[in-house]
């Protein structure tokens, strides 16, 4: 199943957020998905909202699915609150609930001044059963989609934004390098960046993030990927023994992974350019959905190696991804595997 795109998962969190913040709540919440840092948002939203801090004491709930039952949570969702509008039921790991279907009846008839919601860790409810069908029909779903991880540096921008603050490409591409596509990781990172700014400080730069995050501006993927897109193989070679050092730092699998998306980004640039109204390589760059400054790079390695040359080395990423996963790779380490690869390359 092809996964959600990432601004879906944000349209979806900014209308909740609206609704919420209006006042106006769900009876029943469903928050569920591979990404938890947007189900752990709405929680504290509706945490927040629901009750007056002074009317939590009486009327917040808080279970974990392995230690209830459905019938306990229904007996407790059909209280009434206490000196206060609502009560909120909030049911935590709720992948882990047996007999969820026992729930079915109180979700086609919630009792009005109760707010339930069950949050799923890391997962999705089986959208096949009549409790998740149900759920739809009468409560609020949220699905909180893995944010692909050529969308983290145009997210890490926007997260930014919000504080007022602005990023470069390359200092925006050294977090997603480290943290991945993991938000709450990449979270962490940016407000540890935010927090050891100079106050008037605006614009985050690369050496911001090597001096407070700790990765080398020197030695990295972004700069591997730079150093072959303009032909410079002493510098490539370098960084790949270097990784070859480093391998819990820099492990073969994830360095294919962004040297993949470098040459499939390349190739869809070359596809581009294909096209009856002949755009030019900025066009296309455009159109491949490169905004950064760093597209500057995809350029000139389009200028360097032509379409079938990217298909081929495509083709050997592929391969080198094979044999290291494999008894082909012999004795060979994932450094050695990564100059062999990059000798095809040059």
């Amino acid at each position: 199943m092809a996964k959600q795109k990432a601004p879906d998962t944000l349209e979806q969190f900014k209308s909740i957020k609206s609704r919420i913040l209006g006042g106006t709540f769900s009876p029943f919440y469903l928050l569920m998905g591979e990404e938890p840092y947007y189900v752990d948002k709405v929680l504290e939203l509706i945490t927040e909202q629901a009750l007056e801090p002074f009317e939590r004491d009486f009327n917040q709930y808080t279970l974990y699915a392995t230690d209830t039952t459905p019938r306990e949570i229904t007996d407790i969702c059909s209280r009434f609150p206490m000196m206060a509008q609502r009560q909120l039921v909030i049911v935590k790991e709720a992948q882990s609930l047996k007999k969820t279907e026992e729930l079915i009846p109180y979700l086609e008839n919630p009792v009005a001044t109760t707010v339930l919601v069950l949050c799923f860790n890391g997962k999705n409810a089986d959208k096949r059963t009549s409790f998740y069908k149900t759920a739809t029909k009468y409560g609020c779903i949220f699905e909180s989609a893995k944010l692909a991880e050529e969308g983290v540096p145009k997210w890490i921008e926007q997260y930014l934004k919000s504080f007022g603050k602005s990023i470069d490409g390359d200092a925006a591409m050294l977090i997603a390098e480290c943290a991945g596509n993991d938000l709450r990781k990449i979270v962490l990172e940016v407000d540890k960046l935010i927090k050891s700014l100079p106050e008037k400080s605006v614009n985050i730069t690369a050496a911001d993030v090597e001096k407070i995050i700790g990765i080398s501006r020197e030695f990295n993927i972004t700069e591997l990927t730079n150093a072959i897109a303009y032909g410079n193989a002493a510098k490539a070679f370098k960084i790949a023994y270097y990784f070859g050092e480093s391998p819990k730092q820099y492990p073969l699998p994830k360095t294919l992974g962004f040297l993949f998306f470098f040459f499939w980004k390349l190739e869809q640039i070359h596809a581009y350019t294909l096209q009856s109204t002949r755009p030019s390589l900025q066009e296309a760059a455009s159109q491949a959905g490169l905004y950064y400054r760093t597209a500057t790079s995809y350029i000139a390695a389009a200028q360097r190696y032509p379409l079938r040359k990217t298909m081929r080395i495509i083709s050997s990423l592929k391969e080198c991804d094979m044999k290291s996963k494999s008894n082909s790779r012999g004795s060979a380490t994932e450094g050695e595997l990564l100059i062999e690869l990059l000798g095809k390359i040059f």
